[in-house]
């Protein structure tokens, strides 16, 4: 199931299918020793980007294990997609506006050109 939902995410969220032209990534760098990493989210369904470190990642994924939540578990299949996903996106990609992503080692947000 667990790979079912991270396929299917892959698919669903597939950046760039409406992306405009006249759009760019605007890049935040990270503070050193920090990278831009999505998150599983503690309550509720959903996923956050933030500078953080492997470590602390890795922490917040094993605690979404151990909860027995499904939700949880599931924001960790949607994390891992995303951060697959976004190996993809460089500065100059073009992108779906508002859309946040990890561009390299630092957060991107997709703006008008």
């Amino acid at each position: 199931m667990a790979l079912a939902l991270v396929l299917g995410f892959a698919v669903v969220s597939a950046p760039l299918a409406h992306a405009s032209e006249s759009t760019r990534w605007e890049v935040v760098p990270c503070a050193a020793g920090t990278k831009a990493l999505w998150l599983p989210r503690e309550s509720g369904a959903g996923t956050d980007i933030s500078c953080t470190t492997e470590e602390a990642r890795s922490a917040a994924v094993k605690a979404a294990r151990e909860s027995g939540s499904p939700t949880r578990i599931a924001n960790v299949a949607v994390a891992y997609s995303q951060q697959f996903a976004d190996r993809s996106i460089t500065p100059e990609s073009t992108c779906v506006l508002g859309a946040k992503g990890a561009v390299g080692e630092a957060i991107g947000t997709c703006v008008a050109a």
